[in-house]
């Protein structure tokens, strides 16, 4: 089975490292990866070659839009690489824990071709948030 999935809880130390969950650790390889907040409420790591693809469609954006090249700023500017270490860590800068807040604490949620980081209060939140969409999604994907 291919993809990333599950949630698996895990500390943060005092330097901000966290390890990542072995079943994570596996498929992304020990390659680098990218780390960044696009959406309010988490992160999200993404594995190379997801990276790859979001690369390709940024820059397309760029150059399709006049207004293109702010967004890609806003972007890359909060996108860190980070590569695991020979521990299976990575390393969050404080400013991006700040951003998510995420405490003592890091819920990895897998997302099939991301990893997502949560603050894992803020996802209990988000999971009890109705979403009237949701419903009709449900039924267009599984049947």
């Amino acid at each position: 089975m291919s993809g990333l999935l599950g949630r698996h809880e895990y500390q943060i130390d005092a330097k901000g490292r966290v390890s990542l969950p072995s079943a994570f650790r596996r498929a992304v390889s020990g390659k680098p990866l990218v780390l960044l907040q696009w959406q309010e409420g988490h992160l999200d790591l993404f594995p190379e070659q997801t990276w790859s693809e979001i690369r390709k469609n940024l820059l397309s954006h760029r150059r399709a839009r006049r207004d293109g090249g702010a967004y890609l700023r806003r972007i890359t500017s909060s996108a860190v690489e980070v590569e695991p270490d020979k521990h299976g860590r990575i390393r969050i800068p404080l400013w991006l824990l700040e951003r998510a807040e995420l405490g003592s604490t890091v819920l990895f949620v897998g997302a099939l071709d991301r990893i997502e980081l949560w603050n894992p209060a803020r996802f209990d939140e988000h999971l009890r948030e109705p979403d009237a969409k949701e419903d009709r999604f449900a039924a267009q994907i599984f049947g």
